[in-house]
């Protein structure tokens, strides 16, 4: 039970109260010179007047000095209330925790500020509350949560710190903020101990593995802030795919998005495509009420320089979800050997024709794979460390010795692909390379009636995913005459890409050491079957080759979540990284982890003859080359709009004490619940005063 007011307004009413009483003190000497003074002999009657008058000028000084007062406290506008504030008041030391919800759908606006926002000065208000002794920590809820203030008993410590935190764009993870709360506890000095925790119940954060085994019998109050926010997340851009199409003279790079709308109406958004930071195209989508639409962009590539971009839709009250990352780099090109295993002097009865026609089509290298083809004489001229695809078509066997040529280059990270024929010799194959493929060949098989087809179960693998339907549905009436048979390697592991009709294995792929060993067990010409001359056969030939070099998921594709570490796929150099913010870090190991902030990081290579510390790194040294970039993006699950109820909770923290509060920032009164106001009584009151007093005068 509490009485507030303003302080300066009711010390006016005092001083209104105490100056009639001053001044009447003042008076009471002359007042009785006055009397003493006066004839002996005034009549009995007019004495007893006297005495009979006196009490009530007193009464009727009372009566005026309480009607200033109560006007005075009338003008403070006080008010009562049964209950304390929402900040947990405390003459006596204790050790708060406060867990601070930083993720980033505590960006959200509410009016003038971010929910984050209304945080921090609710925090910094109720510092107020507790006593000098007192001591206090934060933890940061979102993902990985941590510690970020351990105990101190210092209010403008703990308040610098306060000041230092911005919203991330990580997700929330409340389970592990509370754990790391209760062991905060658990060492602290005081033994008044409570936990506040700032959020706004964003369901995303509240998974139920994470409260495993997490009980506490310390008190925690909960402030919900999302009941704060001016205005709803409208949408998001959900996900991006980019892929490329090949035309007569050029490509076109595709990137489609999908884009959700979170209103309960049809929302109408621009959505834009910026490359290299400049809006390139634009559209109007209207999207049906809480569902997804894709928008796909197409753009001609007129050259072949690594392109950076974004797709973003118009701003509203959570601005982190609007915008997605990504990379695209066509000017990476991939040193491919081609191996002829079957040269002959009509070139288009070469089993190299149509294969090295297939990896680079046109007179100028658009396909970025550059293919040499060379004969089985040429092979030990041949520098294997100048390619990164081997790729053997129809070979009988290899130069002696040159097996363990090959097979160091595999193992040290190469790829290998090897195209079956009727050259094959499934002997050799078994005996001098059993190190490398993860099958044994049997025997040809030749079919007598009709013709085999792909199955293509597999549509999700990464070479088949950017095939339409319509292309899929054209590979699948391919014909195919005759193929080999396989048995697997008791000691072998290996994934089947794409099946036969015949259930027999078309594709086989296998990682060798750091390299990997791709096998398709018909013609990679049309001796046994008609892939070449069909449309498909180019991209079809392309990717997989892009693939077995790690051109699918290399370092461009890296599409990495807030928090998520880059990872080197080399060791043979150091590497310098460029964050969207501009920032250098030299990366010595294979880990980068600062990886907290939304865009394009930007690759390149550290000169052998560079020693600057990594401290010292405020601009590239001279001789850094660019080798590639990664995307880190934000994890769109915080960007849905449920929030958990207050049932959900107590389940999840059952037999704990919690108290569920909507915050109020207010500045100029305390922050008190269910308080009646006085102002009017007392007005009242005061007009009853001043009836009085008209009654005493009128009487005396």
């Amino acid at each position: 039970m509490s009485l507030n007011f303003s302080t300066p307004l009711f010390l006016f009413g005092l001083l209104g109260v105490s100056l009639p009483v001053l001044i009447h003190l003042l008076t009471r000497r002359q007042q009785k010179q006055i009397r003493f003074s006066a004839v002996y002999l005034l009549s009995q009657s007019k004495k007893r007047s006297i005495r009979k008058s006196r009490p009530n000028r007193l009464l009727l000084l009372l009566a005026r000095c309480l009607a200033i007062a109560l006007f005075s406290m009338a003008l403070a506008n006080p008010i009562f209330s049964f209950r304390q504030s929402e900040a947990f008041l405390s003459t006596s030391p204790s050790s708060i925790v406060f867990i601070l919800d930083d993720s980033y759908s505590m960006g959200t606006r509410a009016k003038d500020k971010t929910l984050f926002d209304s945080a921090l000065v609710y925090i910094s208000e109720t510092l107020k509350n507790f006593s000098d002794n007192s001591e206090f920590s934060m933890v940061l809820a979102s993902s990985p949560a941590r510690v970020e203030q351990d105990w101190t008993p210092d209010k403008s410590t703990f308040i610098g710190r306060l000041e230092e935190q911005v919203v991330s764009y990580r997700a929330t993870h409340i389970g592990d903020a509370v754990g790391k709360a209760i062991k905060l506890l658990e060492s602290a000095k005081q033994k008044n101990k409570q936990i506040f925790l700032l959020t706004d119940m964003d369901k995303n954060g509240w998974k139920e593995e994470t409260f495993f085994g997490v009980t506490t019998p310390y008190p925690i109050q909960l402030l919900n802030f999302s009941q704060l926010q001016s205005d709803s997340n409208k949408g998001m851009v959900k996900s991006i795919k980019i892929s490329q199409e090949f035309l007569t003279r050029s490509r076109l790079l595709r990137v489609k998005a999908e884009i959700k709308n979170f209103s309960s109406t049809v929302n109408r958004m621009p959505l834009s495509l910026f490359l290299e930071g400049k809006l390139m195209k634009e559209e109007f989508l209207d999207i049906p009420p809480r569902q997804s639409l894709i928008q796909e962009f197409s753009y001609p590539l007129r050259r072949n320089q690594p392109l950076n971009g974004k797709i973003q839709i118009s701003d509203d009250a959570l601005p982190a979800d609007n915008s997605r990352y990504f990379p695209f780099h066509p000017s990476q090109n991939i040193q491919v050997l081609v191996v002829d295993g079957d040269p002959e002097a009509i070139s288009h009865q070469s089993e190299s024709f149509y294969l090295e026609r297939a990896l680079n089509p046109f007179s100028v290298s658009l396909s970025h794979i550059d293919p040499t083809i060379s004969t089985l004489a040429e092979l030990s001229l041949r520098n294997l460390s100048d390619f990164s695809v081997v790729i053997l078509a129809n070979v009988r066997e290899l130069p002696s010795g040159y097996e363990l040529e090959l097979e160091k280059f595999v193992l040290n990270g190469g790829a290998l692909l090897l195209g079956m024929g009727d050259q094959v010799d499934p002997k050799y194959f078994n005996e001098r390379l059993g190190n490398l493929l993860p099958v044994r060949l049997e025997s040809q098989y030749q079919v007598k009636e009709g013709a085999l087809h792909l199955l293509l179960k597999n549509s999700t693998h990464p070479v088949m995913q950017v095939f339409s339907p319509k292309a899929l549905e054209e590979m699948r009436r391919i014909n195919f005459y005759s193929m080999y048979t396989v048995q697997a390697r008791e000691d072998k592991k290996f994934k089947v890409g794409t099946w036969f009709s015949n259930q027999h294995p078309a594709v086989i792929e296998s990682e060798v050491g750091k390299g990997i060993v791709v096998m398709f067990l018909s013609s990679l010409d049309r001796d046994w079957n008609d892939f070449p001359i069909q449309p498909t056969y180019l991209p079809w030939v392309q990717r997989w080759t892009q693939y077995a070099a790690r051109g699918l998921d290399n370092i461009p594709q890296q599409d990495l979540l807030v928090g998520e570490p880059f990872r080197k796929n080399t060791l043979d150099s150091r590497w310098i990284v460029r964050s969207p913010d501009g920032n250098l870090h030299k990366l010595e190991n294979e880990v980068f982890n600062d990886t907290f902030q939304p865009g394009v990081y930007r690759l390149f290579s550290l000169p052998s003859t560079d020693t600057a510390e990594p401290n010292l790194l405020a601009k590239l040294p001279q001789g850094a080359q660019p080798v590639g970039t990664f995307t880190v993006n934000i994890d769109t699950r915080e960007s849905e709009p449920g929030k958990i109820s207050q049932k959900e909770i107590e389940n999840l923290l059952e037999g704990m004490k919690l108290e569920f509060l909507e915050p109020q920032i207010q500045s100029t009164q305390p922050n008190t619940s269910e308080g009646i106001p006085l102002a009017t009584p007392f007005l009242l009151m005061v007009a009853g005063m001043l009836l009085i007093e008209g009654w005493m005068v009128r009487k005396e």
